[in-house]
């Protein structure tokens, strides 16, 4: 394993302990003006003239911030997704090598989930299958997903549990991974469901069908739809096992140093990053 800084990412890649270099800025100057003044007036209200015309056409080049039209479709198996749980379920999380979904015995120590969502989860079935929401590992698209910033900032959410948004968000943990690896090698219909909105909302419309979740992903990763990754949700169907986990992520020093001993416990040995933005409220910056 690679050199690693304090917060767990490889060295050089950890923006915090490695910030990118800003580029120097470009000395100019201004070569002197030679010649009458009613020649340098002549000459300056060409350039205006011209620069108007120049700018009152419409440009052939595409914005840099449009998707070129000869660029290769997103492959979604590289989008990152995130499992948050409290702290204290951790252990029994790593007792049984995967995050196991609520019909598979969950039972968290700590639960966030309201009680009437996890009974609505418990029936509510998902279109094209023979299970119900709650056969499925949830997970988040985004680390700024709506439900996560309730628990960041304190704010009550009918998803939550009142006392959910009480507790610190540095005793949580986010469990990343990837589309991809979520997945695995099972093809079967079902085994990847998502949905644009909160799958336990009133009135989300679940896929299941592999080809109707990558076009739904394709479109909410879309530059002009980036922002409904917040409130969107991936599910996966059964136990996810510690083995397609990229990285557990953690708020602070004390929290990592806490579930590395876990993990030496149980013998599992998994990435532990500390990356304090994820556990802020979103758009506030680390001081």
């Amino acid at each position: 394993m690679a050199d690693e800084c304090i917060h767990g990412f490889d060295e050089g890649l950890c923006a915090t302990c490695f910030p990118p270099k800003q580029p120097e800025p470009t000395a100019t100057t201004t070569s002197p003006v030679r010649g009458s003044t009613r020649e340098n007036a002549r000459t300056a209200t060409h350039s205006t003239r011209t620069a108007t015309a120049e700018a009152s056409r419409p440009s052939s080049r595409p914005s840099s911030s449009a998707r070129p039209l000869t660029a290769p479709p997103l492959e979604v198996g590289t989008m990152r997704i995130y499992h948050v749980t409290h702290l204290d379920n951790l252990a029994k999380i790593l007792g049984s090598g995967a995050i196991v979904p609520d019909s598979g015995g969950a039972n968290p120590v700590v639960d966030i989930a309201a009680p009437a969502v996890r009974e609505y989860r418990r029936t509510a079935e998902v279109p094209g299958t023979d299970a119900v929401l709650a056969d499925y590992v949830p997970f988040l698209l985004t680390p700024d997903a709506h439900v996560w910033d309730a628990v960041r900032t304190g704010t009550p959410d009918p998803r939550l549990r009142a006392d959910a948004v009480e507790r610190p968000a540095a005793d949580h943990v986010l469990l990343v991974g990837s589309v991809a690896a979520a997945r695995g090698a099972l093809t079967a219909s079902g085994t990847i469901a998502a949905s644009a909105t909160d799958a336990s909302l009133p009135g989300a419309q679940v896929v299941a069908e592999w080809a109707d979740v990558e076009r739904l992903l394709r479109r909410l990763a879309h530059d002009d739809e980036t922002a409904r990754l917040a409130t969107a949700e991936l599910l996966v169907r059964g136990d996810v096992p510690l083995e397609r986990i990229a990285l557990i992520a953690v708020a602070n020093e004390k929290v990592r140093d806490r579930v590395r001993s876990a993990l030496a416990a149980v013998g599992v040995r998994a990435r532990v990053a500390v990356y304090p933005p994820w556990f802020l409220p979103a758009g506030d910056d680390v001081v």
